[in-house]
């Protein structure tokens, strides 16, 4: 396992502002008579028919109705506070509303944003599937470790997919082979790609701010005990500025009433939380592994897709340029500001299609509701769909479970996991005052470690060497292992009576889920776990 220098810096000590939001009215005016503004605004732009839940909202945060107001207040402390001047509807209420309403609001909410997004998908929190289970009777809280994904964020445009697009769209334009939608791409392209460069490629959008925000809030409301000024909350990051950012979101989240929690922000860590690229065996394995290559571009250039690639085509171009494009017989006229070296052309539609998704599949992670359903614009739902289903594959083999007897691709998430048990066992021994250990990391990080954990039937599940995965032989998927703002938490439990004593839950995404098949939970039916069972368990999963 190669090890890397972390970056000598710590959270900036300025809390980032939480913006007013627009009007929800639009959306929500079937429901409720009148909706006034809230910090909540993008709950309802990502309503989809199998998880009609509404965005992260903080626990304490409400919508006003019957033609009340709600005024949000920025404090000298920037702490978000509410004043009401009405009865009001809790996210619960506003969750069960959704659900259980079938208007056609809700229908034509559901066919223009109901579409597949992989990895890219925002995070999700609604109360009523989240229910959990209560602890033992005698035991109480005494710490938790989190590991998180930063929250939704804007493009990372690191091969000019933009550009390259519209290069393509340009040539179109000029032989007069533009569908109606398709004139419209280039200016499409251009606003979202301005909203990428005001907000900075990368970086943190309003939406995943309160992703985490929302997070911090209800761990708070969930394991007060843990939470006062005697005790300390220790914070690392990858160091990456979309991780530092969701941490300090997470803890304006957590410290929103209870201000005097002591902090403690320790040194960025990629050795810990951002290790992918420092893992000699693991850029080898990326690189150099044919089967894996193999596999990957099995699924990406199949005729399955080339179907997909050529009807999300033929919304945009005429037939005859498409053919241009499958054939190859194109040209562009060469951009002085691309660099050759760093440009990959395309080849086919297929990858002119993949950079079209790879783009406007981080559409959720935007404010305004018309950028927000830029993939929905251009792709159908089972188009959506399968270019997911595309992104998952090179997940799961590059980063997941991957192909029977491969362990280079999670084996470098031991030494987290084996920090985690450190941490605990700190707290345990009373060497230590900290009671939560918050780690904020990525994609790369949470789909090993969620690997290394073997959660069963949910992220440890290989594909034989002769298989090839498939959404119909493995539940593996990017959207639920590793959304945007994901999320693995671990509450640790001593009896009142018996220090000796311990009980491990694991919340995946804030829902109980369970730790690897061999490990025995206190009852069949219990999500919680004896720390010396756990321990016992992955023994042989941590770093040496």
């Amino acid at each position: 396992m190669a090890l890397c220098t972390t970056m000598n810096s710590n959270l900036n000590d300025e809390p980032a502002q939480h913006d007013i939001q627009p009007s929800l009215d639009e959306i929500l005016s079937m429901y409720l008579t009148t909706l006034n503004t809230t910090r909540n605004i993008n709950a309802i732009n990502h309503i989809q028919t199998n998880e009609s839940i509404a965005r992260s909202f903080s626990t304490d945060g409400f919508i006003s109705k019957s033609n009340a107001t709600t005024r949000f207040i920025q404090q000298s402390n920037t702490k978000v506070q509410f004043e009401q001047s009405a009865p009001v509807v809790t996210q619960e209420e506003l969750c069960s509303t959704i659900i259980s309403n079938e208007s056609d609001l809700v229908h034509a909410t559901n066919e223009h944003h109901q579409r597949h997004y992989s990895t890219k998908k925002p995070y999700r929190y609604c109360p009523k599937k989240n229910i959990l289970s209560s602890p033992p009777m005698g035991y109480k809280p005494i710490c938790v470790q989190l590991l998180a994904r930063h929250g939704s964020r804007t493009f990372i445009n690191s091969h000019d997919y933009d550009r390259q697009t519209l290069q393509i769209w340009q040539v179109a334009k000029e032989k007069n082979m533009l569908t109606p939608l398709g004139e419209q791409l280039k200016e499409d392209i251009e606003w979202f790609m301005h909203e990428n460069v005001r907000v900075g490629s990368g970086e943190l959008t309003q939406v995943g701010k309160e992703e985490h925000f929302g997070l911090g809030n209800r761990l708070f409301n969930r394991l007060k005990p843990l939470f006062t000024s005697s005790n300390t909350v220790s914070v690392i990051t990858s160091g990456v500025k979309r991780a530092v950012d969701s941490a300090r979101e997470f803890l304006n989240g957590l410290t929103v009433h209870e201000c005097n929690i002591q902090i403690s922000n320790e040194k960025p860590s990629k050795s810990l939380l951002h290790f992918h690229k420092l893992c000699t065996n693991y850029v080898t394995f990326k690189k150099q592994n044919p089967d894996i290559k193999t596999k990957v571009n099995t699924i990406k250039y199949s005729e399955q897709t080339k179907t997909y690639a050529r009807q999300v085509l033929r919304k945009i171009y005429k037939k005859e340029f498409i053919e241009q494009l499958i054939n190859g017989k194109y040209q562009i006229n060469s951009d002085e500001n691309l660099d050759p070296m760093e440009t990959n052309r395309p080849t086919n539609e297929v990858d002119i299609v993949l950079w079209l998704y790879a783009m406007f599949s981080v559409a959720p992670a935007q404010v305004h509701s018309y950028l927000a359903a830029m993939l929905a614009k251009y792709f159908n739902q089972d188009e959506s769909m399968w270019f997911a289903y595309i992104n998952d594959a090179e997940e799961f083999y590059e980063k997941g479970p991957s192909i029977e007897g491969t362990t280079v691709t999670y084996d470098m998430a031991k030494p987290l996991l084996t920090h985690f048990f450190t941490s605990i066992n700190a707290c345990i021994e009373a060497t230590s005052n900290v009671t939560a250990h918050l780690r904020f990391a990525h994609a790369e990080t949470i789909i090993p470690f969620a690997t290394l954990l073997q959660i069963p039937n949910f992220s440890d599940k290989a594909v034989h060497h002769s298989d090839v995965y498939t959404y119909d032989n493995n539940r593996w998927r990017g959207d639920k292992i590793a959304p945007m703002a994901a999320n693995i938490q671990w509450e640790i439990y001593q009896h009142e009576d018996n220090n000796e004593l311990m009980l491990v839950r694991m919340l995946y995404n804030e829902m109980e889920v369970r730790f690897k098949q061999d490990c025995k939970p206190v009852t069949h039916d219990s999500f919680f776990y004896d720390f010396n069972e756990l321990k016992r368990s992955y023994a042989n999963h941590l770093s040496q």
